[in-house]
């Protein structure tokens, strides 16, 4: 299974988030440092976390591009989507890999997997 970096991004955004978060409520109640360092700390914790849902929102409207190209050219390569979305081969790919785990998408192997080709499930 490969990660791409979209996948870490989201992941990273979460987890950081939510431990920001935590911190600074804790730095909040505890009186280590002064309240508003600690709810400012919180804040921003919970914006970081919160970009993970627009982040996902983002990776949804890739995956329909991806889709869209696909209704319309089954069989399509790699290369093919990369250039009908003008989308980065690996953002392609993270798009492909979700939504063939979706079941969404079919994988037709061949040699090499540039050239292997994808179509819409049935």
């Amino acid at each position: 299974m490969t990660i791409y970096s979209d996948d870490l991004v989201r992941v990273t955004n979460w987890i950081g988030g939510l431990s920001a978060s935590a911190f600074g409520v804790y730095d909040a109640v505890t009186g280590s440092g002064t309240v508003w360092h600690g709810l400012t700390m919180a804040y921003c914790g919970v914006a970081l976390a919160y970009t993970t849902g627009s982040f996902q929102h983002y990776l949804r409207r890739r995956d329909t591009r991806v889709v869209a190209h696909l209704a319309g050219t089954p069989g399509s390569s790699l290369h093919q989507i990369c250039a009908a979305t003008d989308l980065h081969k690996d953002r392609v790919g993270s798009s492909l890999q979700r939504l063939i785990a979706d079941g969404l998408v079919l994988s037709e192997s061949a040699a090499t997997a540039t050239s292997r080709s994808y179509r819409l499930t049935r």
